[in-house]
């Protein structure tokens, strides 16, 4: 055979290949072509969701601001509001306190830090 030969018949397998196609007796993927990357999507999806719900648990356990909290009573004896609250909270972290309810407790340890940020809250907070 020839050149011309082998290139003829290699065209006339292309062009077979193009007919069988288009009378759909010609299949070029399987299922598991469609079915694998749908479960790995499927599966990574799925441990997402579960790690988003497992921090969402976490931090929910987590919180020192719980209904029963001291410093949840203290705030709302005294009427602060959220930013007044935020405030307390950032000088008991800078402070280094367990609880932020100390700050109601030890008054000579967070009256300077708290003027530092807010002056109105210390006087109010501890006049």
């Amino acid at each position: 055979m020839n050149g011309s030969a082998i290139t003829v018949l290699a065209l006339f397998r292309f062009w077979r290949r193009l007919t069988d196609r288009s009378n759909n007796s010609y299949n070029p993927w399987d299922w598991g072509d469609a079915v694998t990357p749908s479960l790995l999507l499927l599966g990574f999806l799925l441990g997402v969701w579960g790690l988003l719900r497992l921090a969402k648990r976490h931090a929910r356990m987590n919180r020192s601001d719980q209904p029963r909290s001291p410093f949840t009573a203290l705030v709302r004896a005294h009427g602060l509001s959220r930013g007044e609250r935020a405030t307390c909270r950032k000088v008991a972290a800078g402070l280094g306190l367990a609880d932020p309810a100390e700050l109601f407790v030890r008054p000579e340890t967070a009256r300077t830090a708290l003027a530092k940020l807010d002056a109105g809250l210390a006087q109010r907070l501890f006049c």
